[in-house]
């Protein structure tokens, strides 16, 4: 696409350099690393303690430049919420596949919504997979969005009453947990706006405009045991994610690693009374490559079920993202050229480049 291209004559990729040689794929397949990943406890903001805001976003703007992911403490969202919408997890989950497929897997706004089982994904050669070649992903989701949709100020008023959401049948409970949920992760996004902005010296209200009706799609993912590593077979094979953040909630079983500093990849922990949360390819367009958003994968080879709860949010769908004024200059030009965050989207779920 025409946005995505650079000053340089070959395109200038978001995701950063892409490799998929053998070594690559043993470094990824077999995390070795122990480089750390870091805590960010956010409670010094949140309470309203002074200076709370300018040192929270302080370390932002190091693990951002650094690894990109970190472990999310102080985040005030009830355990007993998550822990809720775990259980609603394992409830949808195990009905029958033939009650789930009931529930399609449709688009709205550029979002997707509903059910998609195991192996059901097309991301072989769309550019969500960095690598080539990977298999149709082995994890079944549900999905959902935000009620009202996500296009911004623009939507018309037949796109604001549009369907967003199909809900499955006789799971009491279920729907209410979800949002309850859903709406907490929303807010929590929406109170990092300013401390992003404070990271990247901006007036504290800057991101404001660009999240008016935010991109929040919120997935239950199930993972089965992998009896077997290697020949480009992932739960979720490698990528980087596309919003400007990601939420997620982990619970009882590793399988996520990450690509650590050193190009070795870590496995993340489950760290009781956290998020794990990562930054996207939009703040990298944001910052013109300052900030990272950083390759990632899963394979659940333990045997047992895996469940994890990410929320990816990000702004409007009519949003204009352009480099940052604090993060260009005569002698650090622009790498991207401005695209609404509807076009990346597009860009990222479109052909493989």
């Amino acid at each position: 696409m025409e946005q995505l291209k650079s000053h340089d004559a070959k395109p200038h990729d978001v995701r950063g350099d892409i490799r998929d040689d053998d070594e690559f794929i043993y470094l990824m397949d077999h995390p070795d690393s122990d480089e750390e990943i870091p805590t960010l406890d956010i409670s010094p903001y949140l309470s309203g303690r002074q200076g709370g805001c300018e040192t929270v976003a302080s370390q932002l703007r190091d693990i951002s430049r650094t690894v990109g992911f970190f472990y999310l403490k102080g985040h005030g969202i009830p355990q007993e919420l998550i822990d809720r919408v775990f259980e609603q997890a394992r409830r949808f989950h195990a009905m029958p596949l033939e009650t789930k497929k009931r529930i399609p897997f449709f688009d709205t706004g550029g979002f997707k919504s509903g059910y998609q089982p195991c192996f059901g994904d097309n991301y072989q050669n769309r550019n969500v997979n960095i690598i080539s070649k990977a298999k149709p992903n082995l994890v079944a989701k549900f999905a959902i969005n935000r009620e009202g949709g996500s296009g911004g100020l623009s939507m018309s008023e037949e796109e604001r009453r549009a369907q967003v959401n199909v809900w499955p049948d006789d799971l009491p409970g279920f729907k209410e947990t979800l949002l309850a949920y859903h709406g907490s992760i929303e807010q929590l996004g929406r109170k990092f706006l300013p401390l992003w902005a404070a990271s990247l010296k901006l007036p504290l209200d800057y991101f404001d405009k660009f999240f008016a009706t935010p991109h929040a799609t919120m997935n239950l993912l199930y993972y089965p045991p992998q009896t077997t590593v290697g020949e480009r077979q992932y739960g979720i094979a490698p990528h980087t994610d596309n919003a400007l953040m990601t939420f997620l909630a982990q619970q009882g079983v590793r399988g996520l690693a990450v690509r650590m500093p050193s190009g070795h990849w870590r496995e993340v922990d489950i760290v009781p009374g956290t998020l794990v949360v990562n930054t996207g390819n939009l703040i990298v367009r944001w910052t013109n490559d300052e900030y990272l958003s950083t390759k990632h994968r899963v394979i659940n080879n333990y045997g047992v079920e895996r469940y994890s709860i990410p929320v990816f949010f990000g702004p409007s769908a009519d949003a204009v993202i352009e480099v940052l004024p604090t993060c260009q200059g005569p002698q650090r030009p622009a790498l991207y050229e401005p695209i609404t965050y509807a076009k990346l989207r597009e860009w990222y779920y479109g052909p493989r480049t």
